[in-house]
């Protein structure tokens, strides 16, 4: 059996979380994955013990009605909304669909993993823009734009957590579009930063090389029960719809999404918490000894 050399070479990205390490213990308290510190919302929890009966029907393949409750959410037509089985497995999809070893590839680092390793898979040339702040080298970066490529972007990045200005997001897009090249904006942990509406999601509507990721585990504290959605034109979700694999959201998945959404005035709760606590861990590390805190 020949593998191609992308296979074979391929190198799954590390991440964190309770099972990242050898003997998992619930009591440990874990930094390394930033989930809604507020958990998910209670309603969330009753709504599935409802559903207990479901487990034994096959989910809706296209998420209908939950890309509609989606709809709602985001003021963006269902048809422009594309399901999947967590954020990453929408990454892959994405890269399988529109990158191929000719496509040119721009990734500001440090940033998400996941990003390089799709497009590694798909044999696509890579380049990377060393960059703490996006903010700060906006008119390098798009310099640096390739032709006919792709280029992704994290919003806020992880992990530097650095919010990349809506204004700035938008001169990418539009000196991307002329040089024919689709723009990734990953936006999940977007819904997550206080008091700030940098989020490009409504371009979507406008801008036809413009794709935002977003994903309900970090907002809504769903990790466990893997849901992400896309945001884009309606021809590239039509074929993100088209190759994604049968049944990729579970019926849990989408009663849990359904639920949440609902309750979306719960992440106002969340954002009070992060914003509290964030200064509090800003002024306590900048008090240790040789600790300066940057963001």
């Amino acid at each position: 059996m020949k593998i191609s050399k992308e296979i074979a070479s391929h190198k799954p990205v590390s991440h964190g979380g309770l099972y990242s390490i050898k003997k998992p213990n619930p009591k440990i308290v874990d930094f390394s994955s930033n989930i809604s510190p507020i958990g998910p919302p209670p309603l969330v929890k009753k709504y599935l013990k409802k559903h207990l009966n479901d487990l034994e029907i096959y989910p809706d393949s296209n998420s209908i009605l939950m890309r509609k409750n989606l709809q709602w959410y985001t003021k963006i037509p269902y048809s422009q909304i594309v399901a999947g089985n967590g954020a990453t497995e929408i990454i892959y999809n994405f890269c399988q669909a529109f990158l191929s070893k000719k496509t040119r590839v721009l990734i500001p680092i440090p940033t998400f993993g996941e990003y390089e390793a799709a497009a590694k898979l798909r044999g696509s040339k890579i380049s990377y823009f060393n960059t703490m702040n996006l903010n700060n080298d906006i008119d390098e970066f798009i310099r640096k734009i390739p032709k006919n490529g792709c280029i992704f972007l994290c919003n806020p990045n992880n992990p530097t957590g650095v919010l990349t200005s809506k204004k700035n997001i938008k001169k990418i897009i539009e000196s991307a579009i002329k040089k024919s090249t689709l723009v990734f904006v990953d936006e999940c942990f977007i819904e997550l930063v206080p008091k700030s509406n940098e989020s490009v999601s409504k371009l979507v509507k406008q801008y036809k090389n413009l794709f935002v990721l977003r994903s309900l585990t970090k907002s809504f504290g769903l990790a466990g029960i893997r849901i992400g959605y896309g945001l884009g034109p309606k021809n590239l979700i039509t074929t993100l719809n088209k190759i994604k694999i049968p049944w990729n959201v579970s019926g849990l998945a989408q009663k849990a999404a359904d639920a949440a959404i609902c309750h979306s005035f719960y992440l106002d709760k969340a954002k009070k918490v992060i914003e509290k606590e964030s200064k509090f861990l800003r002024k306590e590390i900048s008090n240790i000894q040789q600790f300066e805190c940057h963001n």
